[in-house]
């Protein structure tokens, strides 16, 4: 009897690996994950090099992983189970109060944070330059964090940068200004990026710092653009359970006309909200259509004013209100340039910038270097 029912475990087990391996075969090739917002491992092409060298062995199992038949449902069940069993973090996420996923902020590169001290002084030198280290939810939402959580502290971080500096930059204390208005919507709860009303007060900061009255709130139509974004966080961590955030966009009352041109697509619109990426998952790409190396805006404000704006994507939600007090912003993104900015600003004409980073996004920034050329 023993016997039979080794001999029926045996078969069941045969059954369900090989009807999972047949359903994988028939079934159609998955590119992109919506759920973890990636895209997934392709059928990899045999090599004999490959083969040998073990590469080959890696990409089948890789593969095979990404294209498990109802992958999604399974992550949902992972997720679900998790959550039951009272886990309060998963892949450098944690579970938050009242429905925020809040990213980890792991011990920094202090070598690295030196070197990108040196290369802002230096840059420094020679234009007109204003620094804004933004905060995380992790660190104005401190409160919501597990009980158990001890992310690196974020405020630390940002003073020790920012004592770094030389007395020629212009450091603009927004977290100050964050935490003055921390009861209010000031970040996603499933994404890392602050909130529309978050980089409105990221903007009012930059303004007093840079000596312009910035526009108050009740210039701006505040308009829903979507109420079923799942962002970086949902997807980082799988939390299927996750309730959707609201996007919300400040439209200007009484608008400056813009020409925006995204210089690798050689592309030019009329705004600054690509309303069309609302469709997708990364709902936040809806400003300025995600980053880009290089994108100009000019717009009919008539004052002279130039900006380069030095950043990561914390910048791109705060962007279209500057566009109301400079004629021209030059947005450059380091990850995807090869070039020297100080050479690019000399060509343009400009003076001021702004360099804007997260936190957490600038302590592991390493194309700084780009501004010592």
């Amino acid at each position: 009897m023993r016997r039979s029912f080794q001999i029926v475990m045996t078969l069941s087990f045969v059954t369900y690996i090989g009807g999972f391996f047949a359903l994988q075969l028939i079934t159609k090739d998955k590119t992109f994950s919506e759920l973890e917002n990636r895209t997934l491992a392709t059928k990899p092409k045999f090599t004999t090099q490959k083969f040998f060298d073990g590469t080959y062995g890696r990409e089948v199992e890789t593969y095979i992983a990404d294209q498990f038949p109802v992958r999604d449902e399974f992550i949902a069940i992972k997720s679900n189970t998790e959550r039951l069993l009272q886990k309060k973090e998963n892949n450098g996420v944690y579970i938050g109060k009242d429905d925020y996923f809040l990213q980890k902020f792991e011990t920094p590169d202090l070598e690295l944070m030196k070197k990108n001290i040196d290369y802002i002084n230096k840059f420094g030198e020679n234009f007109n330059l204003y620094f804004m280290l933004a905060p995380t939810a992790t660190k104005v939402y401190e409160d919501k964090l597990p009980n158990y959580a001890t992310p690196y502290d974020e405020k630390f971080f940002i003073d020790t940068v920012v004592n770094g500096l030389n007395d020629k930059i212009h450091k603009v204390d927004v977290l100050d200004k964050l935490e003055a208005h921390e009861a209010e919507d000031l970040y996603y709860k499933t994404d890392h990026h602050w909130s529309t009303l978050g980089a409105y007060y990221g903007y009012t900061a930059f303004c007093e710092a840079y000596g312009i009255e910035p526009l108050p709130m009740e210039d701006f139509d505040r308009v829903i653009g979507s109420d079923a974004f799942y962002g970086s966080l949902f997807s980082k961590g799988n939390f299927t359970f996750a309730r959707p955030d609201t996007v919300e966009l400040f439209v200007p009352k009484d608008p400056e006309k813009l020409e925006v041109f995204y210089m690798a697509d050689n592309k030019t619109t009329d705004t600054v909200y690509e309303m069309e990426q609302l469709e997708k998952k990364d709902k936040y790409t809806v400003f300025l259509g995600g980053n880009h190396p290089i994108i100009t805006i000019k717009s009919d404000v008539n004052n002279g004013k130039k900006l380069a704006v030095i950043k990561d994507s914390y910048a791109n939600a705060m962007i279209p209100f500057l566009t109301e007090q400079f004629e021209e912003i030059h947005v450059l993104d380091l990850r995807f340039l090869n070039m020297p900015i100080g050479t690019y600003m000399r060509e343009n004409g400009i003076e001021d910038a702004l360099m804007l980073y997260n936190v957490q996004n600038f302590a592991v920034v390493n194309q700084l270097s780009l501004l010592g050329k």
